[in-house]
């Protein structure tokens, strides 16, 4: 007897980073996800028209941000109250 497993086909990405239609009816959207090894990965996904306001509404900002303590750059995703409260990963670890 062979037990045939399905995965999710369903998509998610955590941070949106942009969503734009391609020529007549295709929408995308852009974003990050979390891969296997918990590391960042851009990624583009085909969507429905009608979820493309949703998804606009869910929409990251992402900025890159200097440590004044160790004089390294970082990258954060996040809405605008978020990053402003952003510690440096560099910093936080030590």
């Amino acid at each position: 007897m062979v037990q045939r497993v399905q995965k999710s086909t369903k998509e998610s990405i955590k941070y949106v980073v942009s969503v734009s239609k391609k020529g007549k009816n295709i929408w995308k959207v852009y974003g990050y996800d979390y891969n296997d090894d918990d590391n960042l990965v851009f990624q583009s996904k085909r969507i429905n028209p009608l979820l493309a306001w949703f998804y606009k509404l869910k929409k990251c900002h992402r900025m890159n941000l200097y440590c004044n303590e160790c004089n390294r750059k970082f990258l954060s995703i996040g809405s605008m109250r978020e990053i402003k409260n952003e510690e440096c990963p560099f910093c936080y670890e030590n």
